[in-house]
């Protein structure tokens, strides 16, 4: 379980967990996923990610980056974050592909952006000491555009604390009864 803050105007701010960083994959079947090609990678390594959910990140080249194509009820193909990097204004912009988790693709993804952050440390792309702010942009291919806010905290190359924030749009509301203990 990891904290979420929901502010009084409409944004939550998600605090991951412990980061985690996977050492470089073979690219091949996360670009097949995203139905892009190796002349589509621009970037370090694909590598898996994470602060509670991990996600493999494909940097790619921003104009392939909305040309990528992948079957919606595939099942069998892996999740991937694939992204471009605008290291000049820090800014990614993503596509999340998660049809193992029964999202073909999420306009928005708090986890993915999390792991981004570590991802973007553990490559060199943001500073691996103090702390850092990045934007993601995801959605747009959707006609559902996000801007989520993200910070990342580094210290000997590492990320220790990453969080991302966005506004919210409240979908349930309730209360869980808890019924007394019989015993």
């Amino acid at each position: 379980m990891l904290p979420v803050h929901v502010h009084t105007d409409g944004r939550a701010t998600l605090t991951g967990g412990p980061a985690t960083l996977g050492p470089p994959l073979d690219p091949e079947p996360y670009l097949v996923a995203a139905g892009l090609s190796e002349m589509d990678l621009a970037g370090p390594a694909v590598r898996m990610a994470g602060c509670g959910i991990e996600f493999p990140y494909v940097a790619g080249a921003a104009e392939r980056r909305r040309a990528g194509r992948r079957d919606p009820c595939s099942r069998a193909s892996p999740d991937v974050d694939v992204f471009s990097w605008d290291a000049s204004r820090q800014v990614a912009h993503a596509r999340v592909f998660a049809t193992g988790l029964g999202v073909p693709e999420d306009p928005a993804t708090g986890s993915a952006a999390l792991g981004l952050g570590v991802w973007l440390v553990g490559s060199g792309l943001l500073p691996g000491e103090g702390e850092s702010t990045y934007t993601v942009r995801q959605g747009i291919e959707l006609h559902r555009p996000v801007h989520l806010e993200c910070t990342v905290s580094a210290v000997d190359g590492q990320a220790v604390r990453v969080t991302v924030t966005g506004s919210v749009v409240p979908i349930a509301r309730g209360e869980i009864a808890i019924p007394p203990f019989v015993g």
